[in-house]
């Protein structure tokens, strides 16, 4: 049986390794880009834990993931690695490979998997037997089955640019409306002269919190609380962020001749970023207002934020899973066609959640495509 791989990122690499007789059809010039980002460059694989454990760090039909998780657990994957020479370590729960590089993980996957076709795969077609994968340039391939594993739509320059929902939707499948998730945000209200500082807090939008890790950027704010949140702010939403608890009247008792940047819970670029020329001015010589001022910058400072699509490390929305088989992977409505991994409307929190499920969901596609032959 001839099958092919379309995506050579997560979830195709992992399909492939337990498959190797299937060939990955990869428009970049090497697979595996974006895994290559995951976790800091680290690459955090898979995290810790039950499947009813890492059900709340999923969005998506919770039917559905239940399904595909127990059928390929954290315990099975860090086993699979293992299998293939890659040792973990835990850190919190998240596992890494020993070494702490992604490309372990992304070489030790090429060094199971089959043939590579470079190229890009512009439609697919199925006459009732056989697909026929056009690819630029206008070659073709025949197979028997085919998977859709080309990511989601939000980080173009790693090949997750939406095709893989373009493919599905022309084969008949429904696509929830996408829009980015893992995404860091664009503040109105840049904080620039803190760009690069790290520190825990809490990120709000509307009822929904996120607390955890924030970076400041350049333009913006990201980290893991901020990532977690993105995927429910719309372009232009007010995003509410408390950087650390203060009580500015007990600090100005405690400290009158300190600097507000100095003596603030948070590193003094940060306060001159929030306050301003407010930061320079001895805490003793604060009115009533600039006590006020202060402490409502540090516990709730506000901006209109836009998630940065380009930047956004997967996808919200996706192929409707109602219409694919989770025991198998299998399309619903044309036998032979699989969807695995971000091109699904599947998303997830940041620690491994995403590529958990990128490889669960390829390894119940191997067995249905294996079990097959």
């Amino acid at each position: 049986m001839k099958s092919a791989i379309i995506g050579g990122g997560a979830a195709g690499l992992y399909l492939a390794a337990l498959y190797p007789s299937a060939t990955i059809i990869e428009k970049n010039a090497e697979c595996g880009r974006k895994l290559l980002l995951t976790g800091g460059g680290r690459c955090n694989f898979t995290h810790e834990g039950t499947p009813e454990d890492l059900l709340p760090h999923y969005n998506g039909s919770r039917q559905f993931i239940r399904k595909v998780l127990y059928g390929h657990v954290p315990e099975d994957i860090a086993a699979r690695f293992r299998a293939l020479g890659v040792e973990s370590v835990c850190e919190d729960g998240r596992l890494f490979p020993a070494g702490e590089d992604a490309h372990i993980i992304r070489d030790a996957l090429l060094r199971r998997a089959g043939d590579i076709i470079s190229g890009n795969a512009v439609s697919v077609s199925w006459d009732g037997s056989i697909f026929r994968i056009a690819l630029d340039g206008g070659r073709t391939l025949a197979a028997d089955t085919v998977v859709i594993a080309a990511g989601g739509s939000h980080y173009p320059q790693t090949g997750s640019d939406g095709s893989g929902t373009r493919l599905l939707a022309a084969l008949g499948h429904r696509i929830t409306p996408i829009r980015p998730a893992l995404a860091p945000l664009r503040l109105e209200r840049k904080l620039t002269p803190a760009m690069g500082i790290s520190l825990e807090g809490e990120i709000r939008a509307g009822r929904r919190a996120c607390r955890g890790s924030l970076l400041i950027t350049h333009d913006g704010i990201s980290g893991p609380a901020v990532l977690d949140l993105s995927r429910w702010i719309g372009d232009g939403d007010e995003v509410s962020i408390r950087f650390a608890d203060a009580d500015i009247r007990k600090l100005r008792a405690s400290s009158p001749k300190k600097e507000a940047r100095n003596a603030l819970p948070v590193p003094p670029r940060l306060a001159v970023a929030l306050l301003g020329p407010l930061s320079r001015k001895n805490l003793g010589n604060f009115s009533r207002a600039d006590e006020m001022a202060a402490e409502r910058s540090i516990t709730s400072f506000t901006s209109r934020a836009w998630p940065i699509a380009s930047a956004a490390m997967s996808t919200c929305g996706g192929a409707d899973t109602s219409q694919f088989d989770p025991a198998t992977m299998e399309s619903r409505l044309v036998p032979g066609l699989f969807a695995i991994g971000d091109v699904l409307d599947v998303d997830s929190n940041t620690g491994g959640y995403s590529l958990t499920f990128a490889f669960a969901s390829a390894y119940a596609a191997y067995r249905a495509i294996a079990g097959s032959r």
